[in-house]
């Protein structure tokens, strides 16, 4: 989409190499720019829309300690956008349902927060793809 972005994640949990191969190429492709960090105040840094997912999904609760032990400090927070340099009028995004481990109170329930209008859209989003797909032709 030539969108440009930073992803950060920690050391034990790089990003797929055939996955980092094809966000490079596709940037390459479109101009834009993919940058790779471990240091959540890099990441943010210029950002102007903070997404953050879930740190442990559905079905991985047996490696929750482990993973809340390796994602200390990158919860987004109002602080952590400040130090690290984020855009003055950031949003922030999640795909929900969202843990408290992974963005403050402060920052979900903000005016910086879109994750309501997100979920919103996904739903319609969702809706199309099933009326695409399974919609008998008239």
């Amino acid at each position: 989409c030539g969108l440009s972005m930073s992803v950060c994640t920690p050391e034990k949990y790089p990003i797929p190499a055939p996955m980092r191969q094809r966000a490079d190429a596709d940037a390459q492709a479109t101009g834009a720019q993919v940058s790779y960090h471990s240091d959540p105040l890099q990441a943010v840094s210029n950002a102007d829309i903070i997404v953050t997912d879930t740190w442990v999904s559905m079905g991985m609760e047996g490696e929750k300690a482990q993973r809340l032990r390796d994602f200390a400090g990158y919860q987004v927070s109002s602080e952590m956008a400040r130090q690290g340099g984020a855009s003055e009028d950031w949003v922030f995004m999640h795909c929900l349902p969202r843990k408290p481990d992974e963005v403050t109170d402060e920052v979900f329930y903000s005016d910086r927060s879109v994750v309501f209008q997100e979920a919103e859209n996904r739903k319609w989003t969702i809706l199309a793809v099933f009326n695409a797909l399974f919609a008998k032709a008239h």
